[in-house]
């Protein structure tokens, strides 16, 4: 399955490699895109000593970019929902996902209500087997 990753899914490949590796395994999760707004999200939230190597690391996920189609459903979600100043990445985000048809990996499930919105969700800290 291929899903666009929320910036947490990254932070948690940074920060817990070997667990987040099993909860993609478990999900039956072969590939992760990355948008263009939660490349910039990550990147600019970086030190500026790791940035060359976060960089280097985003640039190894496919990008979706906010494009005219995600522009159209972005206009049509936001007709139907309000966005509140600190979700207006989030909402980008989701429909990024929504106009490339593909589900959305995340942990802040709270972050994206949309209903036209696929949500994987997952937890760092729930117990995964392999």
């Amino acid at each position: 399955m291929i899903v666009l990753a929320d910036s947490t899914v990254f932070i948690h490949l940074d920060s817990n490699k070997s667990k987040m590796e099993k909860i993609l395994l478990n999900l039956g999760i072969k590939q992760l895109y990355i948008s263009q707004i939660g490349y910039l999200e990550i990147l600019s939230g970086a030190s500026e000593n790791s940035k060359v190597y976060v960089r280097k690391i985003l640039n190894s996920f496919q990008l979706l970019e906010f494009n005219a189609k995600a522009a159209k459903v972005a206009s049509k979600l936001a007709m139907q929902y309000r966005v509140g100043s600190k979700q207006h990445k989030d909402f980008l985000i989701a429909s990024i996902a929504v106009a490339n048809k593909i589900p959305l990996l995340t942990e802040n499930t709270k972050d994206f209500t949309y209903k036209e919105l696929e949500v994987i969700p997952y937890s760092i800290q729930q117990k995964y087997d392999s």
